[in-house]
């Protein structure tokens, strides 16, 4: 690693197919320099204790957690929607970082985010003073608390971007580790007080349609009607008889990714945004099972998706970030979050898109996982758990 005195990003595959050799490759890579972070995604099949002993070994911060069906990395050298491992190291000598954990059935959600932060806090030396940023790798399941959680520490001024861990089958094999934690329910943090300025984007890719529901009951993650009616028969009429099979019990995940709903996020500007939330389910009462909360009375947007939509908003996204940096700020590298639904929905298409980002950002590194959940901020400055969302926080210098 080379940009001694600048902020510098570097990204690097490791294959990990022997977990004995995993400890001489990583050594290998960080020989030369010490990142002051490394933030890690991979398959949920990687052999994470023994990448955590050595990773530990570096003696810098660092989380790994797992992706759907490995992670995606583009850069100079690799073009890669199935990275086993990759790794995202910032170095940055005038900045400072820190990884945090917790663990959230031991503590509940909210108490989980609170402490992970306040151990980020400490690990970055700075532990009464606000991060530029918060980066994260959450269990599924309770998202919304472990926000609040963060909040409670350092208020809601400070961004929130990152993604829920993952698998390949939505069976609960997801992991995450640090220097302290591993395991399915790891809430692991990473502050960051970089020397050079960040971008930040968090967006949907979807268009709205004309269909508006009002959740006449809901709770948590189930919406019981929508116009008060069952929510399993409106949704299905609304949207061509695509749950049809499922009315009264089913999965309905993969279906539902091109149609999900959206709640309107009204800018000062006039725009609006619109957070998703993806029905995964029906139950045998006809009530429709999402993966992010739904507020009883809340208008809810049907919304559409293609594969060309979902493939066009990466770059979109990206440009969005780097146009928020201040003038004169070179952008450096990337992380990305990108969810796993709609990474599944574009299918082999994933590769067109990242062979376009390589050749759009010819020499800027771009790192991610495929999410199961996607937490940011609009540009209304108030952050949120979401579903099949996309993100890009761009580093500069």
């Amino acid at each position: 690693m080379s940009g001694k005195g600048q902020m510098y990003i570097k990204t690097f595959s490791v294959k990990c197919d022997d977990a004995s050799a995993i400890a001489s490759e990583i050594n290998t890579l960080f020989s030369k320099n010490k990142p002051s972070l490394v933030i890690g995604y991979g398959n949920a099949d990687l052999p994470f204790r023994e990448l955590r002993q050595t990773l530990n070994n570096l003696a810098t911060p660092f989380f790994v957690s797992s992706s759907c069906r490995g992670a995606l990395l583009c850069d100079e050298g690799v073009v890669d929607a199935e990275c086993n491992l990759a790794l995202f190291c910032v170095i940055d000598e005038g900045g400072a970082f820190g990884v945090g954990s917790a663990d959230s059935v031991q503590c509940g959600s909210f108490e989980a985010g609170a402490k992970a932060l306040q151990h980020a806090l400490d690990d970055a030396g700075r532990p009464y003073e606000s991060p530029t940023l918060i980066w994260c790798a959450l269990p599924p399941g309770d998202e919304e608390r472990i926000l609040e959680g963060f909040a409670s520490v350092v208020g809601t001024q400070v961004p929130i971007f990152g993604g829920s861990m993952a698998d390949n089958t939505v069976s609960g094999n997801w992991n995450t580790i640090t220097r302290t934690s591993c395991g399915s329910q790891t809430v692991a943090v990473a502050v960051m007080y970089p020397s050079t300025p960040l971008g930040l984007s968090y967006s949907s890719g979807y268009k709205p349609t004309e269909t508006v529901f009002k959740a006449t009951r809901a709770q948590g993650r189930q919406v019981h009607q929508l116009n008060d009616y069952r929510a399993s028969a409106v949704y299905n009429e609304a949207t061509n008889n695509l749950i049809a099979s499922q009315l009264d019990g089913g999965q309905i995940l993969g279906l539902t990714s091109s149609a999900p709903l959206g709640r309107p996020v009204a800018l000062d500007n006039g725009a609006v945004n619109y957070l998703l939330c993806h029905p995964d389910s029906v139950d045998t009462n006809g009530a429709l099972h999402v993966f992010s909360e739904v507020k009883e009375g809340e208008e809810l947007v049907l919304m559409e998706g293609s594969i060309s939509s979902l493939i066009a908003r990466a770059e979109r996204v990206i440009n969005n970030a780097i146009m928020l940096l201040p003038e004169g700020k070179k952008p450096v590298g990337v992380l990305m979050i990108y969810c796993a639904g709609c990474r599944l929905m574009v299918g082999d298409e994933i590769n067109f898109m990242l062979y376009s980002l390589q050749e759009k950002f010819s020499s800027l590194p771009i790192c991610g996982p495929f999410t199961f959940g996607e937490q940011g901020r609009f540009l209304d400055g108030k952050n949120r758990h979401g579903n099949l969302m996309i993100s890009a926080v761009v580093f500069s210098q």
